[in-house]
């Protein structure tokens, strides 16, 4: 008996999408019944994330509940965040609806420690980063990670906010070279943090090794919800 997976989007849009086609593309299936039952709530009213945690921006918390329960009022068994920095208010909403969530940021890291992985950079927003979302469990699963100064991640905003208007080729050069930058610091892998970066390294090759936590998310949730993994 498989279990209806309920997904939080609109954190942005293509995001959403690309969580869900991510579930389908690593679904064992012959035919439709194979795959599993998704729900997405893409709801881009949800405030931004960054500027409610670090600039006093209007709560995204409320907004994130209201999918929470219309996703189980829809008929959800568990509850995925097609957001890396919504994870902030992942406990809060744990006690808002009676089903589970499973944590994208977890699912990566896991995925980093059976790789065995020791160091990693982590490409995030600035609030995930500054609220310590994966330093926590990065040092929970005893793996190292490198630190960033204002101007890497002023780069890396620009990347992400680009790609949540449809620009998926923003300095390119730019990114190459601070990837570059972090191997020479003795970075083993890159865990693309922010869910619009899975997106802008599918458009450009990076020639790096990543974690997409949205795949690690899509990948743990399959098998939670009793679906085969290709």
């Amino acid at each position: 008996m498989t279990k209806i997976i309920g997904i939080i989007g609109g954190m942005g849009p293509l995001a959403s999408v690309d969580l869900q086609e991510k579930i389908i593309k690593n679904t064992r299936a012959d035919i439709d019944a194979d795959h599993l039952h998704v729900i997405t709530d893409c709801n881009t009213q949800i405030p931004d994330r960054t500027a409610a945690i670090l600039e006093g921006g209007r709560d995204a918390l409320p907004k994130l509940v209201e999918s929470a329960k219309r996703l189980e009022r829809a008929g959800a068994e568990v509850i995925l965040i097609a957001c890396n920095t919504a994870h902030y208010y992942l406990e809060d909403l744990k006690k808002e609806v009676g089903i589970p969530f499973i944590s994208l940021i977890e699912s990566s890291v896991i995925t980093a420690k059976k790789r065995g992985i020791k160091k990693l950079s982590i490409l995030s927003t600035t609030a995930s980063y500054m609220m310590g979302l994966y330093q926590e469990v990065c040092l929970d699963y005893g793996i190292d990670y490198l630190d960033h100064d204002e101007d890497d991640f002023q780069l890396l905003m620009e990347i992400i906010y680009a790609v949540k208007s449809g620009d998926l080729h923003r300095k390119p050069q730019e990114m190459r070279a601070f990837l570059q930058k972090e191997v020479a610091r003795g970075s083993e892998a890159f865990i693309l943090g922010c869910s619009e970066l899975p997106i802008y390294f599918a458009h450009n090759d990076m020639g790096v090794e990543v974690l997409d936590s949205t795949l690690c998310l899509a990948r743990s949730a399959i098998v939670y919800a009793g679906g085969q993994l290709l």
